[in-house]
């Protein structure tokens, strides 16, 4: 079940969605294509009260900058929502964005 996307700040800019959160378990990170999640600044879902949930995959491209597979967290106990932070690189583009936005599942 796709969960949250950027499609409503994509869509007052004319964009497509660039990444996706996917409920589980366990919740995911699903890249558009053509756009990779920043294996080095691990993405993390920040839940209402504190609680930080970093996401991760063992699977990373050959010079681990990038993941080469869905980031994964586990889903948390009571909590539907919160912030998440990711820094995602569109391949057009020569630098990474830092991508904020709320979700709730």
């Amino acid at each position: 079940m796709l969960v949250a996307t950027l499609a409503a700040v994509a869509s007052c800019h004319g964009r497509p969605a660039l990444v996706a959160l996917e409920a589980g378990p366990p919740l995911r990170l699903v890249a558009a294509p053509g756009v990779r999640i920043n294996a080095r600044l691990k993405p993390a879902l920040e839940l209402e009260g504190g609680t930080v949930l970093r996401f991760d995959s063992p699977y990373l491209t050959p010079d681990s900058a990038y993941f080469a597979a869905a980031p994964t967290a586990a889903p948390p106990g009571g909590a539907r929502r919160g912030t998440l932070r990711v820094s995602i690189c569109p391949s057009r583009e020569d630098i990474c964005r830092s991508v904020q936005m709320a979700v709730a599942w």
